[in-house]
């Protein structure tokens, strides 16, 4: 039988060892504090990356929407096609003609 030789760590011996262990719990700390990736100021940046997205795709539904709307009503909205196609085309009726006044201050 193998007999346990256990001996008692001197007071120099217990104080290395737990200097050994305070040095490995405070490179673990940092390790979690500033691990390229995994650390804690990693994960808080990516969750202000994931707030800044989720506002921008709240305002992409709601632009979506808006354009969702405009296309409903120009495929059902005569008069507001035709007021569009006269404000952003400059286009006219038929036998509609346009006259331009300038001032006499334009020279």
């Amino acid at each position: 039988m193998a007999g346990s030789n256990k001996r008692k760590l001197s007071s120099s011996e217990r104080k290395r060892l737990h200097r050994i262990i305070l040095l490995v719990l405070f490179i673990a700390i940092l390790f979690l504090l500033f691990a390229p990736g995994r650390s804690l100021m990693s994960y808080r940046s990516m969750q202000k990356q994931v707030a800044v997205m989720t506002s921008e795709i709240e305002h992409l539904e709601q632009r979506n929407q808006e354009l969702t709307a405009e296309i409903k009503r120009l495929k059902t909205d005569d008069a507001y096609l035709e007021e569009l196609a006269r404000k952003k085309f400059g286009m006219l009726k038929e036998n509609e003609t346009v006259y331009e006044f300038s001032s006499g201050r334009d020279k």
